[in-house]
């Protein structure tokens, strides 16, 4: 867990800084829009993670809602939203959720919002992660051991709800990740109730889901920020879009990830 109360150190740290650069406005006025970040089509970034992490610019919209690059956070509400697009309509698919130079061939969706400023704002919630030392495989020197892709392993980390939001003539369409999400073997959809987020690995002070461009996998991926580890997680021959809820391709959509409260103790 050492390498999780360094990112979170890291993170408030940020966060205190931001919000004494940027003071709140006096009235309210509607949100302003995130300055533009993120890489270009087919830019993959080299920069360690860790650096960029301290780096990262943090803007207060209003008391308890910042917004890091394209991503918001809404601390009362216990979330994180991001912008994306439809990437495949159809195919196999390893991927919900990945950046524009992710692994876009095996993906439903895809973002230029970042994974480091993602797993920021994740951690400014309290979702710390397990750290390298958890993950299947045998770690050596703080290196996980090897992980087959996909594996009957499950990946170790905080419980998630992911959901999706995007205009249509008639008003909002709002759909749980899994309702855009076919299973061929059961001919069914996806499964509820098995995301985790496992904030990715740290190994040689790269940040592996920011260099890869990995955020939501529907197979075991320690890389990716987010698993499904429900039935199915071992199989890449499984998984397809649902062609019934999907949007049209060019149509914005919003991805939020909600990190709910934990239960309370006896």
């Amino acid at each position: 867990m050492q390498k999780a109360g360094v990112w979170l150190f890291l993170a408030l740290g940020a966060l205190i800084a931001s919000a004494r650069q940027v003071p709140p406005p006096a009235t309210n006025p509607p949100p302003k829009q995130a300055p533009a970040s993120g890489p270009a089509e087919g830019y993959k970034p080299v920069e360690s993670s860790m650096s960029a992490l301290t780096n990262a610019q943090m803007r207060m919209v209003e008391p308890g809602i910042f917004e890091i690059g394209k991503v918001r956070l809404d601390q009362r509400r216990r979330s994180v939203t991001l912008p994306a697009v439809l990437d495949k309509a159809q195919g196999l698919m390893e991927y919900f959720l990945v950046t524009t130079y992710g692994k876009t061939h095996e993906s439903i969706l895809k973002t230029d919002a970042q994974p480091y400023h993602i797993h920021l704002a994740m951690l400014l919630l309290g979702v710390a992660g397990p750290g390298n030392a958890e993950f299947p495989g045998s770690p050596t020197n703080g290196v996980p051991g090897p992980v087959v892709h996909p594996s009957k392993e499950t990946v170790p980390g905080n419980k998630v709800a992911i959901d999706v939001k995007w205009k249509t003539p008639d008003g909002d369409t709002r759909h749980t990740a899994q309702d855009l999400i076919y299973k061929n073997d059961s001919r069914a959809v996806m499964e509820k109730g098995y995301w985790i987020y496992n904030g990715s690995l740290i190994i040689q002070n790269k940040f592996l889901a920011q260099m890869d461009g990995s955020i939501i996998s529907l197979v075991t991926d320690p890389v990716a920020l987010i698993n499904y580890t429900g039935p199915g997680h071992d199989n890449d021959l499984i998984w397809e879009p649902n062609a019934n809820n999907l949007p049209s391709p060019d149509v914005p959509v919003e991805v939020t990830i909600t990190f709910p409260e934990p239960p309370a103790k006896p």
